[in-house]
């Protein structure tokens, strides 16, 4: 899930909502201005491309013991 749809739902069951909403809570009190953006993940952007390969092709190696 999304952390913007969560916050959006206000789903404060998630730690990281709370933390999230914490976060800007203290950010917003002490004057800062935040800015919340979506960014969609691994589309039409070449270097995320790259990374999602790879960690798609990562997925039929052989787990190892470290």
């Amino acid at each position: 899930m999304s952390s913007l749809q969560a916050l959006n739902g206000f789903k404060l069951e998630l730690d990281i909502i709370q933390n999230i909403l914490k976060d800007y809570s203290h950010l917003t009190a002490i004057g800062k201005t935040v800015m919340l953006c979506w960014i969609p993940s691994h589309v039409n952007i070449p270097g995320n491309e790259k990374a999602d390969c790879a960690a798609k092709s990562a997925l039929s190696l052989p787990i190892t013991n470290i």
